[in-house]
């Protein structure tokens, strides 16, 4: 073979070198990341859920018609029909106290506190009143401190406690026979030192107060949120306090002295809790309802990894005639695991496990 052929070949197979670098595979598409959250709906779809607890192993639901609790895959009404649950507190494992009320066919409502000895399987009325001169007020909020064998409540006006499971209570702030709306935000302190407690005041403005246990110092706290305003929730997460509401969730690490909304831009929507991952390093869950009574509306879940100063928003792809404004929340940690149990506004209970 002459130089001229040798010289041909070399080219040929150079070109084809060539040809061949510049020939990729076949590009794979790009896969979605992984979902963080995956939520499975439990039922009761058409109830309000105004309250979730873990006892034990079991998860509660305090809704407007009647206490369920999960067994499985479905839920076993623990009595109390007819009833619209404001808050449960837990004695031990077997007692537990309801802060009822009922509307009559009239429109008019009228509350009890009902008591358990058998964990739900039967109730009976304290036939003893909250409030003064022998009427029984609302109960809107409940907490057992079991240290100090002392129960909490609160009314329209007033932090009330009880020594004797609500057969008798004395006023601790406030007073009997108030003004304004129901008070529902309750929580003791985590070191005992204070309870806090809020809700709406007489015109629509939310109000905030605490109450110092070792001297009876109080103070409250307005205009935190932008009004109308209302607070729901208390919660703490070592010297941070959360208080939940309408317009945001505002929090204080100074015992109250400044706060800040780690959600300034709602626009209104309710925030009824938050949820503290001690898991993820105190990693923040929360989930909003905008005001509408009678129309379907998407459920965001919003989380944020660092202490509320960013947060980032899930919506979850359901029905467009799916309920998903969140009225309750509840963090589980079981085997392992973390799940978010989501209360809904007439769209039942949604459970969401994280990734």
């Amino acid at each position: 073979m002459d130089f001229r052929c040798w010289i041909l070949l070399i080219g040929c197979a150079l070109g084809l070198v060539a040809c061949g670098d510049s020939i990729s595979p076949q590009s794979q598409p790009e896969q979605p990341p992984p979902t963080p959250f995956v939520f499975s709906h439990q039922g009761m779809s058409g109830l309000v859920v105004e309250r979730l607890y873990q006892q034990q192993d079991k998860i509660l639901a305090l809704t407007d018609d009647g206490l369920y609790q999960q067994q499985q895959d479905s839920w076993q009404l623990l009595g109390l029909k007819g009833y619209s649950l404001r808050d449960l507190a837990f004695i031990d494992d077997q007692h537990w106290l309801a802060a009822v009320s009922k509307q009559d066919e009239e429109g008019m409502q009228s509350h009890q506190l009902q008591e358990t000895f058998n964990a739900g399987a039967s109730w009976q009325e304290v036939r003893r009143p909250f409030g003064a001169d022998g009427e029984h007020e609302g109960i809107y909020a409940l907490q057992y401190d079991k240290t100090q064998k002392r129960l909490y409540g609160t009314g329209i006006g007033v932090l009330a406690f009880s020594d004797d499971f609500g057969i008798s209570w004395q006023v601790l702030q406030g007073f009997w026979r108030g003004f304004g709306q129901p008070k529902s935000a309750l929580g003791i302190a985590p070191d005992r030192s204070k309870i806090w407690w809020g809700g709406q005041g007489a015109i629509e403005d939310g109000v905030l107060f605490s109450y110092r246990l070792a001297d009876g110092h109080e103070q409250m706290f307005q205009k935190l949120l932008p009004d109308p305003s209302v607070y729901y929730h208390v919660r703490f997460a070592g010297n941070r306090i959360f208080a939940c509401g309408e317009g945001g969730i505002v929090t204080s690490d100074n015992q109250g002295d400044s706060w800040k909304n780690l959600l300034p831009d709602s626009n209104y929507r309710f925030f009824f809790d938050v949820m503290i991952d001690s898991s993820r390093n105190n990693r923040l869950y929360t989930a909003g309802w905008d005001k509408k009574y009678t129309e379907p509306q998407p459920l965001i879940l919003q989380w944020s990894d660092d202490a509320g100063q960013s947060w980032q928003r899930l919506q979850y792809q359901g029905a467009t005639d799916f309920y998903g404004g969140v009225r309750s929340m509840l963090l589980v940690q079981r085997q392992q695991q973390t799940y978010l149990y989501l209360g809904l506004f007439k769209g039942g209970v949604m459970q969401v496990r994280v990734q």
